[in-house]
């Protein structure tokens, strides 16, 4: 018994010796631990239409064990709206229906077999944005330097409209004309400060504060009422001929002329025309006419020119009581001057008579003449007497001189 005993203490301490000869008490050596990755790098977001589209980078460490996933965080303001999950292979991610005019910002979260890391950065703020439409049934008024501008509003899809901007420019190229544009709240707008004459194109652009829509567009010239005619007028005997001209049509081509006649100051004719030109007849020789022209465009009628004064003329009647008297012996003429002088002073008297056989003309501005020497050729001598002016001599009145021998 006893040796059984000592044979079985002699193996525990053979074992156990043996066990601890060149042994250790420590466990064996293990690798470094993993942890959670770091944040995503280069988080950025580019709005779109009810969308926004979010990239990143993988972050510098994934903790020492490999990814899984992506999370995608959305905020509007500071409340998390929705959170997306990507798998790892992923470096964007597009955020779908999403409100157009709120603003989103986001993070990214990786996670691997340790569990999610640290959220990134947040990125700035973006708007989804929708491009508004067109606006309809644009519209333009030209006026006097200006042109009045009307639309429909454009369609903003699902988002406000902040404005529009509509822009000039000068068909024709125009060194001095730069293209404007201008920003308005309604649907019209009056572009002034423009030049009479000169064609326009008006483009009309919606704006949501985000997008712009295409623009629309439509040409006008503005233009007014013509400017005053030059006029000028030539008379002949009882008709004048009327000229004029129209340098200033206010932008609008002229349509026609209105030339209007007046006796003193009450108008006795009127006339419209499509010409430069009028002859106006049937007038009363001696009496004052006067004249004016107007002219019309799409504005309507423009200024009255410089009123034209004229005196329609003929030649003068005869001179009146034309006398002879001869007691001295001589031959003296006198006479009043004629009736009407039909439009023009008398310039001249003629006085004319047969003279041994040649017919003899004598001159004089005054309303008296001596005729001295003159052969006493017969018991009396027919002498005729004519006035002039401008025109010509009018009708001639006649006397016989007698006398009371043949020879002074």
């Amino acid at each position: 018994m006893n040796g059984r005993l000592g044979f079985v203490a002699v193996m525990l301490v053979g074992l156990l010796g043996g066990m601890g000869c060149g042994g250790t008490d420590e466990p064996p050596p293990q690798g470094p631990q993993a942890t959670v990755p770091q944040a995503p790098t280069n988080v950025a977001a580019v709005a779109g239409d009810a969308q926004a589209t979010v990239t990143w980078a993988p972050p510098a460490s994934d903790g020492g064990s490999a990814i899984l996933e992506y999370t995608v965080h959305v905020f509007a303001g500071d409340s998390e709206v929705r959170a997306v999950t990507l798998p790892a292979s992923a470096t964007q991610a597009v955020i779908e229906a999403l409100t157009n005019g709120t603003a989103y910002t986001f993070t990214v979260v990786a996670e691997n077999d340790r569990g999610p890391g640290s959220a990134s950065t947040r990125t700035s703020p973006v708007t989804p944005f929708v491009v508004p439409g067109a606006v309809s049934n644009l519209m333009a008024a030209p006026g006097n330097q200006e042109v009045v501008l009307t639309w429909e509003a454009a369609d903003g899809k699902g988002m406000a409209l902040t404005g529009y901007s509509v822009t000039v420019q000068a068909e024709e190229e125009d060194p001095e004309f730069q293209p404007v544009t201008v920003t308005v709240t309604e649907t019209q707008a009056t572009v002034g400060a423009l030049v009479n004459g000169t064609a326009y194109t008006f483009t009309v652009v919606p704006d949501n504060g985000h997008a712009q829509g295409p623009g629309s567009s439509v040409s006008a010239t503005p233009f007014t009422t013509p400017g005053a005619p030059t006029l000028t007028a030539f008379t002949y005997l009882d008709r004048v001929s009327l000229r004029w001209t129209a340098e200033d049509t206010g932008g609008s081509p002229i349509t026609s002329y209105l030339v209007t006649v007046s006796l003193d100051d009450e108008v006795v004719r009127t006339e419209e025309t499509t010409e430069l030109t009028l002859n106006v007849t049937g007038l009363l020789t001696g009496e004052t006419y006067h004249f004016t022209v107007v002219a019309r465009n799409e504005a309507g009628w423009g200024t009255v020119s410089e009123r034209i004064t004229t005196i329609p003329s003929w030649r003068p009647s005869r001179p009146r009581n034309f006398r002879c008297d001869t007691a001295d012996g001589n031959i003296n003429l006198t006479w009043d001057a004629p009736e009407f002088e039909n439009g023009q002073p008398v310039l001249e008297y003629r006085i004319g008579s047969y003279v041994q056989g040649t017919y003899t003309n004598w001159y004089t501005s005054e309303r008296s003449l001596v005729l001295r020497g003159v052969p006493r050729e017969a018991s009396f001598r027919d002498l005729e007497i004519q006035a002039a002016n401008a025109v010509g001599y009018g009708d001639s009145a006649a006397v016989q001189c007698y006398f009371t021998t043949l020879r002074p």
